[in-house]
């Protein structure tokens, strides 16, 4: 099934029929147009009821922020129909598809629909980039960054970041990237008067000094000797013991490993990791200095310290004299679609679990009757969903059968069977379903009466 839409929202006719026991052994697909990433598109379409009873959507559920619904919860009447709207905001210039999901007290399952949309930058500048993932969207970054690129020299590179763009008040005042400490240099010969210098943040010694890598100013920062010289040729990373050096909030000390590193000050995390993103995938990784570990710092600090005024200024005047930007200074989210940006890794699985509903309840049942539940598993990201384990809280609930692969854009169910042991009680527990991508909790309820077994008396009485 297909949603088009035009100047006016269209509606779709979706049945919700057949046997409320079974699970949905298929699923239709709900498209919407292809939206910029700077707007929210939206479609509706309606549920119809064919049944015979009342279905109840208690919530409604989407595995992706990009997608969201207006309403959570509403009702069907018998043999009627209600209309859903569904919104997209789109973050990236790809491909995006997952899951909608409508959990009920009708069917012994949700009710499931794929959901398919593409995004689009505004700028025509980065329109090479659609739908480019790991080592083809590196390839393009890296033609970009390096096509008619301008090597300055090291000297001249320094007299461009004193004298213009690193002076963001036009006064020739310029702070320290790692402390915050301000002094006039009004040039280089000027920097060394009052203790500054130039930072390499990919450290020039892990690539002899060479050229085009010391003089590319999207690594060069100016900075006070001390921290400098304090932060070496460490990597980066989180200090949580042994500090030596803490001025201004930039700190060198041992992470949760007990490796030395260096933090810089909250305001320069994701300019440093920026600069080092950038630079591995237009240089690779000259001396090995980047690793997986350092990577997942940075790729954190990158959402967690997020583009500012000065960064995008800084970006528009290093475009000056380099003749190329920082792609991640742009679209900070090119991070999230490059699983290394140091090695080759052809094909990157990823995999993105979605369980649904997250809350079951069971009917009321006699003693050692069973009643079942099919619990969805979806799979919106790229290769094969790994389900590790699917186990039950309490020997109440059992697992009957779980899947152990969900391949990409399908569903797979696990059987859950209710079976009360005891009269009058309410039995509460969860499964848990480990997947490679992380862990899901289903919560359970189910409830009991004191009725062993029913007996169907024919005799007519006295009287």
């Amino acid at each position: 099934m297909t949603i088009f839409k035009g100047f006016f929202a269209a509606c779709l006719l979706v049945l919700i029929s057949g046997n409320l026991y079974s699970q949905q052994s298929s699923f239709s697909t709900l498209r919407i147009d292809t939206t910029l990433t700077t707007k929210t598109d939206s479609v509706s379409f309606y549920l119809k009821n064919t049944t015979s009873k009342t279905l109840n959507i208690t919530a409604t559920r989407t595995f992706s922020p990009v997608f969201f619904k207006r309403v959570n919860a509403f009702s069907i009447p018998a043999n009627d129909s209600s209309k859903v709207w569904l919104l997209f905001h789109p973050n990236q210039n790809v491909t995006f598809d997952n899951f909608l999901a409508f959990e009920n007290d009708g069917y012994k399952n949700a009710i499931i629909y794929l959901i398919h949309s593409s995004g689009k930058y505004p700028d025509a500048l980065y329109s090479f980039t659609q739908n480019l993932w790991d080592e083809n969207l590196k390839t393009a970054l890296r033609n970009y960054t390096t096509t008619g690129y301008i090597t300055l020299g090291y000297n001249v590179a320094r007299d461009k970041m004193y004298e213009t763009i690193d002076d963001y008040d036009n006064n020739d005042t310029l702070e320290c990237v790692y402390t915050g400490r301000r002094a006039y240099i009004p040039n280089r010969a000027g920097a060394g008067l009052v203790g500054f210098n130039c930072e390499h943040t990919w450290p020039q010694s892990f690539f002899g000094s060479q050229d085009p890598m010391v003089s590319d100013i999207f690594h060069l920062y100016p900075t006070d000797d001390i921290p400098n010289n304090q932060r070496s040729n460490y990597p980066f990373g989180i200090v949580v013991s042994g500090i030596t050096y803490n001025v201004g909030g930039s700190k060198l000390g041992r992470d949760n490993e007990n490796a030395i590193v260096f933090e810089p000050r909250d305001v320069h995390k994701g300019n440093v990791a920026r600069s080092l993103l950038y630079f591995a995938v237009k240089y690779g990784n000259p001396g090995g200095y980047m690793s997986a570990k350092q990577e997942s710092v940075l790729k954190l600090w990158n959402v967690t310290s997020p583009v500012d005024s000065k960064e995008m200024i800084r970006n528009d005047r290093v475009q000056t004299f380099l003749h190329v930007r920082n792609p991640f200074i742009d679209h900070p989210e090119f991070a999230d679609r490059i699983y290394s940006t140091f090695s080759t890794i052809t094909t990157a699985p990823r995999p993105h679990s979605g369980v649904t509903p997250l809350n079951v309840k069971y009917d009321t049942l006699r003693i050692n009757d069973t009643a079942s539940y099919y619990v969805a598993i979806t799979n919106s990201g790229f290769g094969d969903l790994n389900i590790l384990s699917t186990t039950s809280g309490s020997p109440n609930f059992i697992v009957e059968s779980a899947p152990t692969i969900v391949p990409e854009n399908q569903i797979r169910y696990a059987k859950i069977k209710f079976h009360p042991t005891a009269g009058n009680q309410t039995y509460t527990s969860a499964i848990t379903i480990i997947a490679g991508d992380g862990t899901s909790i289903v919560n359970l309820t189910g409830y009991s009466n004191n009725i062993l077994w029913i007996v169907s008396l024919n005799e007519i009485p006295d009287g």
